[in-house]
């Protein structure tokens, strides 16, 4: 581009990030050129004198304003553009005011014709006085009073006459500037109540109740919750049709109060497909949706906007429907070719020329300064924030929103980071500005930004703590943020862009050195969850909202393809899992960080861990970006931490990957039985050998285990209890059998007992009290095997050691009748042998795969039916139960170390849903199981072991030492079938 208007838009051959360039150095050189603006600004703060010499500066630069300008062909700059706009917003007052005076004296003239010299004189001397009429300044005030007695001294007998023209002109004026402050920019100008109907409108007029619903809407849509709320509550005895409009208020009302579920579900509601209204109110009650989901960061706002565009096309909804154009410009700006993107501009540019909106002028600058930040160009994007973004004094932008004001503050001061010393404006200040004009509870998506921002500023003035304090206080609001979203690909969605936080939060945190508070971080980080009961009626209307796949992905392979569309899910709502947040994990005396609500419970990590066993490490992880975060505890008390590098070149992505080879998880186009194949010539297979294997996990303890708890379990001198607390990339690890150092075949399990805790909220949640003595047995009272149906386990279908076993299919309400019949007194073990299904991106609607009531199809028993409290006959599970299926502890879905990876870890699987269930130790597994001998004779060794008097956790890991004898004495045996088992629960027994 050049200085040239005539050089045209780019095309599909310019270079981006050149043209921006060009764009914003030829904005910096007309910026410093005089227009007629600076000429009017001049003269009302400096005197006419400083204006003359502006007027020369401004005529020698008309012509290079006026080549810069933006017509049908060309994009032009903003600083020429904006010359029309501001002229006419700055010498419009004054031409009204000089019409108002020659309007008052003319309709004075014609009233007194014929005019002599005395009535000329008088209306001359009039018309000067009205020119002062309405200013407020003494000079102003005292001309007016002078001239307006000089009118009247010259024809006594018309006195009156002056003071009603003086009062008409003050009221003319009066009503310009009210009009003037009233005056809606281009987006949004239109009746408020320009979606209802004519018919209905009318009605309501005539009924008196229009100005109820108007102030209802008009206030709730600004944010101005606590001034609408008496509006809203006016509104129900409104007709049917305008109801949903009302219900949109309220959750516009829930929002501004932070209570994010409840305003969720309102939307929901008013925005049913079954509901009826008219097609314009439609619209509008999705464009608030629209509004509402973006606010809370689910990428499906921009589906319920586009869908809601078409209803608003008569001109009565003009004022709705340009808002949504305005916001569908910007993301296609953001995200469409860049030739595309800039013409798209020049569209919207040309029109608030031609009809001298500021407003939207802006709008297409501010366009342009994102376009800048998208290829890089932050210099430039600063400069032109600088000049764009207003409200640093708090009051919020003109036809602007609060949220609207505060995120754009947020903008400007996110990319003046690394120029503070050429930044016209403090960043401090914008942000503190910005999260004093919100409410993190409401806001949390601008509340994380802000905080974050002020933990750069922290960190570049070299103030490390407050640095950590911003930061963290930004990852509270941020998981505060993500508890309040009902499904799990929504909270995954809203993690990823909160990953600057994570990352940020936990290498400040890293750097200063403080394990307990690294520790304390990786647990927040982690987000545990707990699940959320919610009535029918709220899911239904929440399942719109979610577009979350419902496709039954097996992690067996093709081996249940065939069965993945007949599973149904739970309760048809689409993915849907809401969750609560569990209580906060505490180390040592009291909260680090506190958390937004204060009502949250605690758990205190050292009792926990010291109730386990006396000789008790802990290892915790997370994994943010390509880094991993861990923390230990020794049995004394003391913390460590570090952190592992997992970008593609590092030690750890590569053994990871080798990992991954040798276990059972499906590659893009692998069946069942071409997973098999590789899993059995693998490491962890037989055909490799017992080198092979050795060297495999080696190079994983290398990478992964860290130094502080190999070196103490190797220096322990008794059995000792380890509970592995990993995220969900991390969960498949097969930490028993991890080598303890280089060269070493001593294993993990062979000095320790390994427990493994995905969640604490979930096993402290799940706790139940149980009086009387401690039972020497716990009977096997019962195993189910193959409830689906099926007959692809008939080497499991007999387990020893069992009173009874039931074979065969099992709805999910014949389930629930035979536990209710067994489970007494709850002492007792149950063994559960089957399928388990994965629902990608909702592990709370995976399950133990069961017979459906029709033949042919199949069901399953989820988190929601374990968890759901129903008054008849609720599931509920005895104290011990050995779980044997694929993935049974119920992780997640297939690990992968990706940059970009979501850090929380929801454990809402089959294994949490035992354990909440009423289960205090589960044996179940990290992956898929192959049913065979060597399954059945692990799974016979567990019922024997979990059915003695002896430790769940000790007799799990006797089995695992026997498997481990086997392997290293050339036995038949498969390490990946043992190194899949785990125990999750409590860890120790009820006195």
């Amino acid at each position: 581009m050049t200085t040239d208007v005539r050089a045209g838009l780019p095309t599909a051959d310019t270079e981006a990030a050149e043209w921006l360039r060009e764009y914003a150095a030829q904005a910096r050189e007309l910026e410093d050129l005089s227009t007629s603006v600076d000429v009017v600004l001049v003269a009302g703060m400096a005197g006419f004198t400083t204006a003359a010499e502006v007027l020369l500066d401004a005529i020698g630069a008309r012509r290079a304003i006026r080549a810069s300008r933006t017509d049908r062909r060309h994009l032009g700059w903003y600083q020429s553009d904006r010359v029309r706009p501001m002229l006419r917003e700055l010498a419009s007052p004054l031409i009204f005011r000089i019409g108002d005076a020659l309007g008052i004296v003319a309709g004075l003239a014609l009233l007194w014709w014929p005019i002599d010299w005395r009535t000329g004189a008088q209306l001359t001397i009039l018309a000067v006085a009205l020119l002062f009429a309405g200013r407020r300044d003494v000079r102003s005030v005292v001309l007016l009073v002078v001239s307006l007695a000089g009118a009247m001294l010259l024809d006594v007998g018309r006195w009156w006459y002056c003071l009603v023209a003086a009062f008409l002109a003050w009221t003319l004026l009066s009503y310009r500037s009210l009009a003037e402050l009233l005056e809606a920019p281009w987006g949004a100008r239109g009746p408020i109540l320009g979606m209802v109907p004519a018919r209905i409108r009318i009605r309501l007029m005539i009924t008196g109740r229009a100005a109820r619903l108007a102030n209802a809407v008009d206030l709730a849509t600004a944010s101005r919750a606590d001034v609408a709320a008496p509006f809203v509550t006016l509104c129900d005895d409104l007709p049917a049709a305008v109801q949903p409009m009302v219900e949109i208020c309220r959750a516009l009302l829930a929002l501004d109060r932070g209570d994010v579920d409840d305003a969720l579900a309102r939307a929901a509601r008013a925005t049913a497909r079954d509901r009826p209204m008219p097609a314009t109110v439609r619209g509008w009650c999705l464009a608030q949706l629209a509004s509402l989901l973006a606010t809370t960061g689910n990428p499906e706002a921009d589906r319920w906007r586009r869908e809601a565009i078409p209803l608003l096309t008569p001109r009565s909804c003009r004022r709705y429907a340009r808002p949504l154009l305005l916001a569908e410009a910007q993301q296609y700006v953001l995200a469409a070719p860049f030739p595309d993107a800039v013409r798209l501009v020049h569209r919207y540019r040309l029109l608030a020329v031609r009809r001298r909106e500021f407003d939207l002028l802006r709008l297409t600058e501010m366009w342009l300064a994102r376009l800048m930040i998208a290829h890089g160009r932050l210099e430039d994007a600063a400069v032109a924030l600088e000049q764009l973004v207003s409200g640093e004094d708090g009051r919020t932008a003109l036809f602007g929103s609060r949220d609207e004001t505060a995120n754009d503050l947020l903008l400007r001061a996110s990319v003046q980071l690394d120029r503070r010393d050429r930044a016209r404006v403090d960043p401090r200040r914008d942000v503190i500005t910005a999260l004093a004009m919100l409410d993190a509870d409401a806001r949390p998506l601008a509340a994380t930004t802000g905080r974050l921002l002020l933990a750069k500023l922290d960190d570049a003035a070299g103030d490390g703590t407050a640095a950590l304090v911003q930061a963290a206080s930004a990852l509270t609001a941020a998981q505060h943020g993500r508890y309040m979203l009902p499904s799990a690909a929504w909270r995954d969605s809203w993690s990823r862009t909160q990953l600057d936080a994570h990352a940020t939060t936990l290498a400040l945190a890293s750097a200063h050195g403080d394990s307990p508070m690294v520790a304390e971080i990786i647990e927040i980080t982690r987000g545990e969850v707990l699940p959320s009961v919610t009535d029918a009626r709220t899911l239904s209307a929440l399942a719109a909202l979610d577009a979350t796949a419902t496709d039954i992905e097996h992690v067996a392979g093709a081996a249940g393809s065939d069965v993945a569309e007949g599973v149904a899910t739970v309760a048809a709502l689409q993915g849907l899992s809401p969750v609560r947040q569990p209580p906060r994990v505490r180390i040592g005396s009291g909260l680090r960080l506190p958390g937004l609500n204060p009502e949250i419970a605690e758990i205190d990590l050292d009792r926990e861990l010291d109730a386990i066993g006396p000789r008790t490490w802990y290892w915790s992880a997370v994994t943010v970006l390509d880094d991993c975060y861990w923390a230990v505890r020794d049995p004394a008390g003391q913390w460590s931490h570090g952190r592992i590098p997992l970008s593609a070149d590092t030690p750890a992505a590569a053994a990871y990957a080798d990992l991954l080879d040798a276990l059972p998880f499906a590659r893009p186009g692998e069946d069942a039985e071409r997973i098999r194949a590789r899993v059995v010539a693998g490491a962890l297979g037989r055909a490799a050998g017992p080198r092979a294997e050795r060297d495999m996990l080696g190079r994983i303890a290398a990478a992964f285990l860290p130094p502080p708890l190999a070196e103490g379990l190797r220096r322990a001198t008794g059995d000792a209890t380890l509970v592995v607390s990993l995220p969900t990339a991390l969960g498949h690890l097969p930490v028993a059998g991890l080598p303890l150092g280089p060269g070493s075949d001593l294993r993990v399990v062979e000095c320790a007992a390994v427990l493994h805790m995905p969640s604490w909220g979930v096993v402290h949640a799940g706790r139940r009290f149980h009086g009387g003595p401690r039972r020497g047995t716990w009977p096997a009272r019962l195993a189910i095997v193959a409830p689906h149906g099926d007959a692809d386990m008939a080497v499991l279908e007999r387990p020893e050691g069992v009173g009874r076993t039931v074979r065969g299919p099992l709805t999910k309400r014949q389930c629930r009748d035979l536990l209710h019949a067994m489970n007494d007194d709850r002492s007792w073990l149950l063994t559960l042998v089957g399928h388990v299904d994965a629902v990608p991106g909702n592990a709370a609607a995976g399950g133990l795969r069961l017979a459906a009531g029709e033949p042919g199809k199949v069901d399953r028993l989820t988190m929601n039916d374990l968890v759901a409290e129903e008054s008849d006959r609720p599931f509920e599970m005895p104290e011990r139960v050995v779980l044997i299926g694929c993935g049974s502890i119920g992780i997640g879905p297939p690990p992968a170390l990706l940059v970009g990876q979501a850090p929380a870890s929801e454990w809402l699987g089959l294994g949490s849903a035992v354990v909440l269930a009423g289960a205090s130790h589960v044996c179940c597994t990290l992956y898929t199981v192959y049913a065979s001998a060597h399954l059945k004779r692990m799974t016979d060794a567990l019922i024997a072991g979990l059915s003695s008097g002896a430790a769940p956790v000790a007799e799990l890991r006797r089995v695992q030492l026997a498997e481990l004898a086997r392997w290293r004495d050339g036995q038949r045996t498969f390490p990946v079938l043992w190194l899949s088992l785990a125990y999750v629960g409590r860890g120790w027994d009820t006195p």
